[in-house]
């Protein structure tokens, strides 16, 4: 059974509505968000299954990478990843630059600093309005994330069946083709959106909205992680 480890202050992003969002600095809280990354793919049979019961990869551990929880009162519900691709992290790799290079130079420019979204997981028992609701606030969180480091567009690559999804709620378009990968089973497509799409985002969802708290706190945390 899965420990509950509950959110640490240091760490501690915002509170809304009994849920709380947090930057994973300590290595507790990153193996935390390993185990619900691991059910999640494992339920979509997006990986095979391991003994260590944790999903996370080489870039976990780059520099330009943050990986974030939220929480519903006081239970792990919700993780996202962050990749920044920039100068300010010595153009430091993302899984997405690294299989659509190509797509990115050509149509946002080969020097456009980036916030690549990944590792977008719910806990598959969490489910209904209160995973909706968990699912904006990683949005937020990105959000934040791509204004602290200074990106102009946001990407992800997600499955093509998840395309409308992310055109509705945030202005995303797609480009790339749809291409296969050998981390996962699935087909992956790359989507982009200017930062400034962040407004239609609130329109849809005043959770995804941000304070200037929330960016406080963010920058905060991550002064605390380049430290």
């Amino acid at each position: 059974m899965q420990p509950t480890l509950l959110p640490q202050t240091q760490q501690l992003l915002f509170e809304v509505d009994g849920y709380t969002a947090e930057m994973c600095i300590e290595q507790e809280s990153l193996e935390t968000a390993f185990r619900l990354r691991y059910r999640a793919y494992l339920e979509a049979d997006a990986i095979p299954p391991n003994s260590e019961e944790q999903f996370y990869d080489s870039f976990d551990s780059q520099q330009n990478a943050r990986t974030f929880l939220i929480h519903f009162e006081g239970k792990p519900v919700a993780s996202i990843r962050s990749l920044t691709w920039s100068a300010d992290y010595n153009w430091a790799p993302t899984p997405s630059v690294n299989f659509f290079r190509a797509e990115i130079d050509q149509q946002l420019g080969a020097n456009t600093p980036l916030l690549e979204s990944n590792r977008f997981v719910v806990d598959p028992s969490f489910q209904g309005r209160k995973s909706l609701t968990a699912q904006m606030l990683l949005f937020r969180v990105q959000t934040l994330g791509s204004i602290a480091d200074s990106c102009e567009h946001v990407i992800t690559a997600v499955r093509p069946k998840h395309v409308r999804f992310y055109e509705r709620f945030m202005n995303f378009h797609s480009i790339s083709v749809p291409i296969s990968v050998p981390e996962v089973s699935f087909p992956i497509q790359l989507l982009s959106t200017p930062v400034s799409s962040r407004e239609k985002l609130s329109e849809n969802s005043a959770l995804a909205s941000f304070t200037e708290a929330d960016l406080t706190n963010y920058i905060n945390c991550l002064q605390k992680v380049n430290a």
